[in-house]
């Protein structure tokens, strides 16, 4: 009897632990079966990576062309249905502007901060000429100056620059902003750049794409653009 008894006890365990087992896979399966933002999405200009947990998702977004647009990151927070979600883009990178002789324009060597698996670093090159003459010679890197792409309106300080730089008409990109400091012969700027604007995605009913709803700056004003993200 006690080993009838004893082999009675054992199958009650095993299925007590397939059942608990089970219920453990079950409920995983379920939380993740939720994370509805998980995954890789593709626009015809960008890919998205995704990863989504309990506390919200994250993600980051590279240009199919690194050479036309800049890769970046996103944050924000999740309806609390978890298919809108609401928060900012950020672009940011590093970038040293060289002053030629004259005083009168300066190159443009940056990168922007690598996001996602990238295959190649975002490296840029450009030139940028002032607009009028030196304002103030003591600070000549102070001033408007424009490149193919940008305007640039610089304000320096001794061996402090800070400004602000706009897209010119018909250029697709954003307003930014920079800063950092002067090299002592006054030659060289090195400083970072950063973009930020306004971002919502909702999710499609079949959870295969979303609408993302992409404002170009944080002015309330600032152009709009509507882009489907699809998996």
């Amino acid at each position: 009897m006690s080993n009838v008894n004893l082999a009675g006890l054992l199958v009650i365990f095993c299925l007590f632990v397939v059942c608990t087992v089970s219920a453990v896979n079950s409920t995983e399966l379920g939380e993740m079966s939720d994370y509805i933002w998980n995954g890789t999405w593709s626009t015809p200009d960008y890919t998205m990576y995704i990863t989504q947990n309990q506390s919200g998702i994250l993600g980051e977004y590279v240009p199919l062309d690194l050479d036309l647009l800049d890769p970046g990151r996103f944050e924000g927070n999740l309806s609390d249905d978890g298919r809108t979600f609401s928060g900012v883009w950020i672009e940011t990178g590093s970038n040293t502007y060289t002053l030629s002789d004259d005083k009168m324009s300066f190159t443009i060597n940056g990168s922007a901060d690598i996001r996602g698996p990238m295959s190649k670093p975002a490296y840029y090159t450009s030139n940028a000429t002032r607009i009028g003459e030196i304002v103030d010679s003591a600070n000549p890197w102070s001033g408007n100056w424009a490149s193919a792409k940008k305007s640039y309106n610089l304000t320096q300080n001794g061996k402090l620059l800070s400004g602000i730089n706009m897209p010119l008409t018909n250029v697709n990109d954003e307003n930014g902003t920079l800063s950092g400091v002067v090299s002592d012969d006054g030659t060289t700027y090195t400083g970072t750049w950063t973009e930020i604007g306004g971002l919502t995605m909702v999710m499609s009913e079949n959870g295969t794409s979303f609408n993302a709803t992409i404002t170009k700056s944080l002015d309330p004003k600032a152009f709009v653009e509507n882009v489907i993200f699809s998996k």
